[in-house]
């Protein structure tokens, strides 16, 4: 079968190797499509800290189930996604069910082989049925979206987000998709930050209620006109930007949850002193666990989540390096890029 291989900075290339055979507790599948996240960015470039070349990258992955050994929990012919997270089950966060931040994590195409081929195995227990009439490309969306849902739920010990009001900075795809998360885990009203106009349209166009562009309006000032004189109830930092981030510990409520969704990197300058003065809580998030699989699942079932909305260019798996160069040329418009396999 065919599989491609990062093998240095901004190179690919295209291997033989043998199909692979789906071994006891195991599925294998016939990949249909991957979608390219910003960790895959990072590593086409050398830039991520915990990705080394070669890699086969690619852990948003959809496909057709192709072979099942042992296992009930799909069939033959079934669509599914992947829930690329390797862990030991062993360690205390294993022990709590917090398996995402298991210590020895793995994710599936980050730090072993991901699913750019044509066939690809994994356990069981890693794939997830989706709606038969699901598109592929939409399919690999699950794996952020999951992303998302379980971001929402942090906020509250009781991950209940239910008649709040959200803000939520960066209208990135994982911005988008924790603001439509929010939407559809029942927050009140939902308002999403970015310089971006073409991304607070296509926000706009998901049915998130508030859009501002930080760049034209003052943040604290849409706040109070949207939200009244109490303001959010919790804050969703998804652009990695230490700049978005002091601007919020300077501008909302006292006492509020923000919780960290974008990857910052390496050390950086935040405003402790707010943090500490106001009793603010910063909460860490980090993937997701079944729950949020199935949650991501059923959001979709449900027609609260629009996945292709946000899909902005497909790509055959033969240009995936036209595709890298798609999302470099175009970082203002290309919001998912998909590789169909």
């Amino acid at each position: 079968m065919r599989q491609f291989e990062l093998v240095s900075k901004q190179t690919f290339e295209k291997h033989e190797v043998p199909e692979p055979t789906a071994h006891a507790g195991q599925v294998k599948i016939r990949v249909k499509a991957v979608g390219i996240c910003g960790s895959d960015i990072h590593a086409y470039y050398g830039e991520h800290p915990f990705m080394s070349f070669p890699i086969v990258l690619g852990h948003e992955v959809c496909g057709v189930v192709e072979e099942v050994n042992g296992a009930d929990n799909v069939k033959k012919g079934d669509t599914v996604v992947l829930r690329p997270q390797s862990v030991c089950g062993k360690c205390r966060p294993c022990r709590e069910g917090r398996y995402n931040i298991c210590e020895t994590l793995d994710v599936l195409g980050c730090q072993t082989t991901g699913g750019c081929s044509d066939y690809y195995t994994a356990a069981a227990d890693l794939f997830y049925k989706l709606p038969d009439a699901m598109d592929y490309g939409e399919g690999t969306m699950i794996e952020p979206l999951a992303v998302a849902v379980h971001a929402v739920k942090r906020a509250f010990a009781d991950g209940d987000v239910r008649g709040k009001k959200v803000l939520v900075l960066g209208a990135g795809t994982i911005g988008n998709l924790v603001a439509q998360s929010a939407k559809g885990l029942g927050a009140e009203a939902v308002m999403i930050t970015d310089i971006s106009d073409f991304k607070l349209k296509m926000a706009e166009d998901c049915g998130v209620e508030y859009a501002v562009n930080t760049a034209a309006d003052d943040l604290a000032e849409a706040i109070a006109a949207k939200f009244g004189p109490d303001g959010v109830d919790a804050v969703y930092e998804c652009t990695a930007s230490p700049a978005a981030l002091n601007q919020v510990l300077s501008t909302v409520g006292k006492g509020i949850p923000i919780v960290v969704v974008g990857v910052f990197a390496g050390m950086t300058n935040i405003n402790l002193a707010n943090v500490q003065d106001r009793e603010y809580s910063l909460i860490g998030t980090l993937m997701y666990v079944e729950d949020d699989y199935i949650e991501s699942i059923r959001l979709v079932e449900e027609n609260k989540i629009n996945l292709a909305a946000l899909i902005t260019k497909r790509f055959d798996i033969e240009d995936m390096k036209k595709a890298y160069e798609y999302i470099a040329n175009n970082k203002d418009t290309a919001q998912k890029v998909i590789v169909d396999i």
